[in-house]
């Protein structure tokens, strides 16, 4: 496995962003790393798994990106 991936777990999801940014800050390639925070499912998970799980989600995503919400101007 040669993924990149960070987990959270017991972050508020204000601090998740934060976190993101930083370490998005300091990578060449920040759109190659996944992030992911923790879950009940994901906690009983075996490592490699999860990891493999969130690697096909990271890759349908790149491929498939959800369309940018816009805001309530219409912008």
């Amino acid at each position: 496995m040669s993924e990149r991936v960070i987990i959270m777990h017991g972050f508020e999801y204000t601090e998740i962003d934060l976190i993101m940014r930083a370490v998005k800050k300091t990578l060449e390639s920040p759109r190659d790393v996944i992030f992911a925070k923790s879950t009940e499912n994901s906690l009983t998970m075996k490592l490699s798994d999860l990891i493999e799980d969130l690697s096909q989600d990271h890759a349908y995503l790149k491929e498939n990106p959800p369309p940018i919400a816009k805001d309530p101007s219409g912008r």
